[in-house]
């Protein structure tokens, strides 16, 4: 019996216990823009313009100035011997300025990214590291398509 407690021991520091974690992003930022734009005309115009080519993720959920996108695919990480596969979805918040808000808007986007190993198989979102690029790359799509009426007056992203 107290040979066993040294080896159990032994076993669970080799194999139970995880020497790193998967990073999240704690501050809750997103890529976001000012837009000489009233908001809810920017809201029309970011809900037509993820409909379109070449987004076309769509619009699944809208609430009072939110909208929660389709899914974008995207290939993830090459993990045992296959690469994954990863889908993300945004949120986009459209807020009233607060010094002029019938005249300007801020827009904040969020991601959310889930992974799964292969076809058939369950998506899920643990140990998905997160990707704040995919939100600021969605910002700037959408900037270059809102840009022909009103536009952006100032970019800043999350890093």
């Amino acid at each position: 019996m107290i040979r066993i407690v040294p080896l159990v021991a032994l076993f669970a520091l080799i194999a139970g216990c995880a020497s790193t974690f998967p990073k999240t992003d704690t501050r809750m930022e997103g890529a976001q823009a000012e837009f000489d734009i009233p908001p809810k005309e920017l809201l029309a115009r970011v809900k037509q313009a993820l409909s379109e080519p070449p987004l076309n993720i769509g619009v699944a959920e809208e609430n009072k100035g939110s909208i929660l996108t389709g899914y974008q695919p995207f290939p993830g990480a090459f993990r045992i011997a296959r690469r994954w596969q990863e889908q993300t979805r945004y949120r986009i918040r459209i807020i009233p300025d607060f010094d002029q808000p019938t005249q300007r808007a801020q827009m904040v986007i969020t991601q959310s990214t889930e992974q799964r190993g292969g076809e058939g198989m369950k998506w899920e979102s643990v140990d998905v590291p997160p990707r704040p690029e995919r939100a600021a790359e969605l910002l700037r799509q959408l900037e270059a398509k809102l840009g022909g009426g009103g536009g952006a007056a100032t970019t800043r992203s999350a890093s």
